[in-house]
């Protein structure tokens, strides 16, 4: 059966839409291990009690270093943090200390679970910076695809209350990479099946209903060849930030779809390292 552009899973399902992503996944994991080679490493530092709260540092050479930490994309049900430690080639050559974080998947944990303990994650971060090389007051984020949905989470105005709370303005800025921020679409395409969202979850986890705090400036990213709803996630949730006095800005990168759009950032001078490198203050 032929898929046609206005379908819903196309739409929703990068998978439908990108015939050759397992190209690019194995690119990055053929890109990872030849980072882990030559960054030295400190690798599945425990954040949590559950066995995917994880995450590997990549340290700069000077201690107190700014602290960036990235989180991998999946749907919330697949990928890891190995997939990605090429980041850290575009970022700490240029002084950055680097962290690749895991995060629980579905269908072992349900999605608010995910995106509670990644916000628990994201604090013990910021707590232990100087620990893992870098500055506290220099910590900035970036997510691709379902890390950018939990990173909105964990940024969200109303999220958590006393201790469980990330503080405003922790996190300086945050970088977001071809995100989705209204869910209510996830209830109807296949990978639901193995998200197990449900109805009344939907409203608690949409960044779209629970915009981020204003204290942390925003980058918003997507790729022109991404589906027209994914690219209107993107456009909405930048739109309703910038309307709420966020620090928000709104790039589109010319030709790239899902997947491909993280081959900008395999060396500082990509496009979005470069955009990740001024969100952590660090110029040319």
């Amino acid at each position: 059966m032929s898929v046609v552009p206005d379908d819903h899973e196309w739409q929703y399902n990068p998978r439908h839409s990108v015939p050759d992503f397992a190209r690019h996944a194995e690119r990055a994991a053929a890109l990872s291990r030849a980072a882990r080679e030559r960054n030295a490493g400190r690798y599945d530092i425990a954040y949590g009690d559950t066995p995917l709260s994880t995450l590997d540092v990549f340290p700069a050479a000077a201690p107190g270093a700014p602290l960036h930490v990235f989180l991998h994309g999946g749907y919330w049900r697949g990928r890891d943090k190995a997939d990605y430690s090429y980041v850290a080639d575009a970022l700490v050559p240029r002084g950055v200390t680097t962290v690749v974080m895991n995060y629980d998947l579905c269908p072992a944990a349900t999605l608010p679970e995910i995106a509670r303990r990644t916000r628990e994650g994201l604090r013990w971060i910021h707590r232990n910076a100087a620990s893992l090389g870098g500055d506290p007051d220099r910590l900035t984020v970036s997510g691709h695809s379902a890390g950018a949905h939990l990173i909105a989470m964990a940024l969200a105005e109303d999220a958590g209350a006393g201790a469980d709370r990330l503080e405003d303005g922790a996190i300086k800025a945050a970088v977001l990479i071809s995100g989705i921020y209204e869910l209510a679409p996830v209830l109807d395409i296949t990978v639901n099946e193995t998200i197990g969202l449900r109805p009344e979850m939907v409203d608690g986890v949409s960044p779209m209903r629970h915009p981020p705090s204003t204290a942390t400036a925003l980058t918003v990213v997507v790729g022109s060849a991404e589906t027209p709803a994914w690219i209107a996630q993107s456009r909405d949730f930048a739109t309703l930030c910038q309307c709420r006095g966020s620090r928000c800005t709104y790039h589109t990168l010319a030709g790239e779809d899902h997947f491909s759009i993280m081959a900008r950032m395999e060396r500082p001078d990509d496009t979005l390292s470069r955009l990740v490198l001024d969100a952590a203050g660090v110029k040319e």
